[in-house]
C-alpha cells in the first residue's frame, strides 16, 4: 500500500486528488496543515510520497532552527515553511520523495528545493494533473488520463 502525506494550509485542495489516489493506487493518505504537524507525522511513520506547498505556516517550530534552504530566505521563512520542511526531511534521513504543489513562480525559491523534489506542479492544479505528477514522482506507470 502506498502512503502519502499531503501538507497544505488549505487542505480542500487535496480532497479530490487524494480521493483519486486512494482509488487508483489504494493509497493511504494523511493531510496536515503546518510544518510542525508534517515533521511529527514523518517521525512516526514512513511515507512513500510527500506532497507539499511551499507557502506553509510553521506551527510548532521543528528543532527551533532553520536549515540551509530556509536560511537562504530567512526574511521570508514564516511564509516559506515548505523550505523548512525540506530541511527537516534532510535531517530525518533520505528516502521520501517530494512533489511540490505551489503557486510560487520564484525561480530562486524553486531552485532552492533541491534533489529531494521529484516534481513541481503549480496551483491550482486539476485533479488529473496532480494525480499524474504524483504517479510520476512515485515512479509508477501513468495510465492515459
Amino acid at each position: 500500500m502506498v502512503r502519502i502525506l499531503f501538507v497544505d494550509d488549505e487542505p480542500s485542495h487535496a480532497q479530490i486528488v487524494l480521493g483519486l489516489l486512494r482509488t487508483v493506487l489504494d493509497a493511504r493518505t494523511q493531510v496536515v496543515s503546518t510544518v510542525g504537524e508534517a515533521v511529527e507525522a514523518l517521525q512516526k511513520e514512513r511515507f512513500d510520497l510527500l506532497i507539499t506547498d511551499l507557502f506553509l505556516p510553521m506551527g510548532p517550530a521543528p528543532a527551533n532552527s532553520l536549515g540551509p534552504r530556509a536560511r537562504r530566505f530567512v526574511e521570508q521563512h514564516q511564509h516559506l515553511g515548505g523550505l523548512v520542511l525540506l530541511d527537516e526531511l534532510d535531517r530525518l534521513g533520505p528516502g521520501t520523495p517530494v512533489l511540490i504543489h505551489t503557486a510560487s513562480t520564484d525561480r530562486a525559491v524553486l531552485d532552492a528545493c533541491g534533489p529531494l523534489v521529484r516534481g513541481r506542479i503549480f496551483k491550482p492544479a486539476g485533479a488529473e494533473d496532480l494525480l499524474r505528477a504524483s504517479m510520476e514522482a512515485l515512479d509508477l506507470p501513468v495510465p492515459g488520463l
